[in-house]
């Protein structure tokens, strides 16, 4: 039988039965933190003239292209993007990454969780007819 690890005594089996019932146990517990992880549903209503204005004043838009704000930047990726989520958003604002500087210590959580819902918001809205 070759592939075929035979236990050597009864210890054996109880180890290789407690090492794949811990493996169950992690899956079932990583499938819980992920559906723990789903993203916070954002509000009903964003006041997108204060994201707006936001989105301005930390200039945003020198970087990054947003049609609902007026932006055209071009040196970081577009935010008309549907696949950006709040959680991403979020995470980038607070702590950056390459060329996005961080603005965890500008912004307050408030500020940047508007950020985020405006941008998500306006990625998810209906086209205007």
């Amino acid at each position: 039988m070759t592939g075929v690890i035979k236990p050597n005594s009864k210890k054996d089996v109880l180890y290789a039965v407690l090492a794949a019932v811990a493996g169950i146990v992690a899956g079932c517990g990583m499938l819980a933190a992920s559906a723990h992880a789903e993203e916070a549903p954002h509000p009903a209503h964003v006041d997108k003239d204060a994201a707006r204005d936001l989105f301005n004043t930390y200039s945003c838009s020198a970087c990054h292209s947003l049609t609902d704000a007026g932006a055209t930047g071009s040196v970081g990726p577009s935010l008309d993007d549907p696949a950006l989520t709040r959680d991403f958003i979020i995470g980038r604002v607070t702590n950056g990454q390459g060329a996005m500087p961080s603005f965890g210590g500008q912004l307050s959580d408030d500020e940047i969780a508007l950020l985020a819902d405006y941008i998500v918001e306006v990625n998810h809205q209906a086209p205007a007819q």
